[in-house]
């Protein structure tokens, strides 16, 4: 207890101590009317010390319960805070009601925040006794869905029941899936993702839903935001130099007539000029051919055939750079594709293996052919020094290259060529060994 509610309850026990003791003298000297007066005396005291300790304890209870509920609207009275017990149990609701509104407004905000996402968002919370709550419902899903915003779960879930049945199941689980769904004579494509997250008392699970459409734009935005940074980079690295280079050129000119040593650095620089710009040209003429890259134009021809005929053109630089060669191949597969493109695509990644092999020693490129499933397969391995994590995600971007030389449409023209025989171009890279695999529908086997 507070020191001075210390000292008032010890003055207030010696009162009574007092009292008693005095009433209990005056009885033995037989003054009854005294000896009742004080008795009575006695007794008051007593009600007021036992109301007084109330009080004191019924403020704190009041405290403690608006605490205990989250009822901050009770407030200690000033006059009462002069007591250091009051004081303190002000103090202490003061404290907690700023965290309760500073928690309010956080929630405000995030809910908000998820409001404005262009992604719906549903997040459901599942206390110990397995009942499930709404916890976050933002405006994106039920407009998505075209349904009223219900945050109680039992009416939610009746009106998104084929979404719900995708994570109705006794143990939230981390999921990905695609689901079409009829809306307004419109059928809409949606891909879901859910994440789950645990506290010491619920369980919360976030499904996220948006448009495939909205995954296209997305990936069109990223594809070429990537294109831009590594154009806008090349294009810099070749006017810069230009720019400074033209400067100095004309300082010279502007010293008077130009002497022998001047001839030789006009020379100089301008034949730098003449090959930055025609870097600069191969570099745009690249990008023209991969913007306008011609339509297949199909005919049918043996696979392994073109294969050994494109591993011919490498055998001088195989034998230089000890580099063993294996094929695989089926020889009996007919493909109906594009001859030229085909070759292209192999001498491509067989240029690449090339380059990737370069510093190991017993340097080796697997190429096999295979027939799967009324598909061509063609592989092409390599024991180089790999595909590093960090750049896996952009080895098919246009013009990012590792080689000094590179121009780094290879990989980008190759994808393409395959994508436009509709068929797909992808790689593995681990455990001291890298595979570039291209599928492709319209096999023939004789």
């Amino acid at each position: 207890m507070i020191k001075s509610t210390y000292i008032q309850i010890i003055i207030r026990s010696l009162l009574l101590a007092a009292t008693a003791i005095t009433s209990f003298y005056t009885l033995q000297e037989s003054f009854l009317i005294t000896s009742i007066v004080l008795m009575l005396l006695f007794l008051g005291q007593i009600l007021l010390f036992i109301d007084y300790i109330k009080s004191t304890l019924a403020e704190v209870e009041k405290s403690i319960d608006c605490l205990l509920y989250e009822d901050y609207t009770f407030t200690v009275h000033n006059s009462k805070q002069k007591y250091p017990l009051h004081q303190k149990t002000a103090l202490l609701l003061e404290k907690y009601k700023k965290a309760a509104l500073q928690q309010t407004s956080e929630q405000q905000i995030f809910t908000n925040i998820i409001n404005s996402l262009s992604i719906g968002i549903l997040m459901l919370r599942k206390d110990t006794d397995g009942k499930i709550d709404v916890y976050q419902l933002n405006d994106t899903f039920v407009d998505f869905l075209n349904i009223p915003k219900y945050y109680q779960w039992n009416l939610l879930k009746e009106k998104i029941k084929p979404i719900a049945d995708i994570f109705q199941h006794e143990e939230w689980q981390k999921r990905k899936h695609v689901l079409s769904l009829k809306l307004n004579d419109t059928t809409e494509t949606f891909y879901f993702k859910t994440a789950v997250t645990k506290t010491h008392e619920f369980d919360y699970l976030i499904v996220t839903m948006e448009t495939i459409q909205q995954l296209i734009d997305k990936k069109e935005k990223e594809s070429w935001y990537k294109l831009m940074n590594v154009m806008s980079h090349e294009i810099i690295n070749t006017i810069t130099p230009i720019s400074s280079l033209a400067e100095n050129l004309d300082s010279l000119l502007q010293e008077g007539a130009p002497n022998d040593e001047t001839l030789i650095e006009l020379s100089q620089g301008l034949n730098i000029i003449k090959r930055r710009s025609h870097h600069l040209t191969t570099f745009v003429d690249s990008y023209r051919k991969l913007a306008e890259l011609p339509l297949p134009e199909k005919e049918i021809f043996n696979v392994a055939r073109l294969i050994r005929n494109t591993i011919s053109l490498f055998q001088p630089e195989f034998e230089e750079k000890k580099v063993n060669i294996n094929l695989n191949a089926s020889e009996k597969l007919n493909l109906s594709a594009d001859k030229k493109q085909m070759e292209q695509i192999l001498i491509n990644l067989i240029t690449n293996s090339i380059f990737a092999v370069s510093g190991t020693e017993n340097p080796q490129i697997d190429i096999e052919l295979v027939q799967k499933n009324n598909k061509c397969i063609i592989s092409v391995s390599d024991n180089g020094e790999g595909i590093p994590k960090d750049i896996k995600e952009k080895i098919f971007i246009p013009y990012f290259t590792t080689r000094k030389n590179g121009s780094g449409i290879g990989l980008t023209l190759s994808k393409s060529m395959v994508e436009s025989h509709n068929g797909t171009l992808f790689f593995s890279s681990g455990n001291g060994k890298t595979t570039f695999i291209v599928s492709l529908n319209n096999s023939i086997a004789i």
